[in-house]
Parts: C-alpha cells; sequence; structure tokens
C-alpha cells in the first residue's frame, strides 16, 4: 500500500457504513491515533456513517490478516446493532464479540481469531450457546436499522 493513507470500502455486513483503513501517512492520522489509542483497533462514527480502522496494525510481517480486520468490522457493526453508546462497559464488548461471530458466521467468514481470543478478552471459554443471550436483540435491531442495508440474521 505504498504512498496510500487510506483504503475505503463498504462493510460486508452494513453496505451503507463506510469502512475507512487510515495508515499514518494520511494527514489526520495523528488526530485519529489518539483515538485508536482510547478505543482500540477501530471505532464507530455513527454520525459520518463510518468506521475508522488504524491500518497499521495490519502492515509488516506481524501485522494482522484480512481475517482480523473482518473480525473488528464486525466487532464495530455489532456495537451499532446492539445500540451501544458512550464508554463500552466489558458487557458491551462481551456481546460486540457475540454479535461479530453471529455476523462472520452468517457470512461464511472465519471466527477462528475471535474464538482463540475470546477467552483472553472476556476471562471465559468461548460457546456458540453464549450468542442466544443477544442473537434476538441484534436481530431485532437489524430491522431497526435496515436503512443502514442489513439483511435478516438467519437463524442457524
Amino acid at each position: 500500500m505504498e504512498n496510500e493513507d487510506i483504503f475505503a470500502y463498504p462493510s460486508s455486513f452494513l453496505p451503507n457504513i463506510n469502512i475507512n483503513v487510515v495508515f499514518k501517512e494520511n494527514p489526520n492520522y495523528p488526530q485519529l491515533k489518539s483515538l485508536f489509542e482510547q478505543y482500540g483497533y477501530g471505532f464507530l462514527a455513527p454520525e459520518f456513517k463510518t468506521i475508522f480502522l488504524d491500518g497499521e496494525i495490519f502492515l509488516g510481517d506481524e501485522g494482522l490478516t484480512y481475517d482480523d480486520l473482518k473480525f473488528i468490522e464486525a466487532h464495530e457493526i455489532a456495537h451499532l446493532l446492539l445500540n451501544h453508546n458512550g464508554p463500552r462497559s466489558e458487557k458491551d464488548e462481551l456481546e460486540a464479540d457475540l454479535g461479530a461471530y453471529l455476523l462472520l458466521k452468517k457470512h461464511g467468514m472465519s471466527t477462528d481469531r475471535l474464538e482463540d481470543e475470546f477467552e483472553f478478552r472476556h476471562g471465559i471459554s468461548f460457546d456458540p450457546e453464549l450468542t442466544k443471550s443477544i442473537k434476538d436483540r441484534l436481530w431485532k435491531n437489524s430491522l431497526k436499522n435496515s436503512k443502514f442495508g442489513l439483511t435478516k440474521i438467519s437463524e442457524e
């Protein structure tokens, strides 16, 4: 990605949400970097219908992978669909990971990284049964957010 400062594409999960992967060459990166330090690898800016991801974490031999990118994207979309507003709690982060699992599965994408990191992130082992606690709410809110372009999350 030489000489590129941003990579933008529509979300795989909500096509009317933009994903902007921003690199250090971008003139806005210093301001965004402080937000990445506060919120992690990515964050949602609902007023812009945009998720910003720190592109620097994907560079180099130790960089994150495409599957990691999709996990982060799905996690941020799940925050939106679960109506998580304001500062994030541990419960919000757990729910967003469970929502990401459902979104990734729905779209036939890998959940390996999510499952591998789940216990480290939340202190409990991953079990698909945990998704029952948020599945109905995620589905219900996806209907409310149909203006963002999400299709029904089917029962699997």
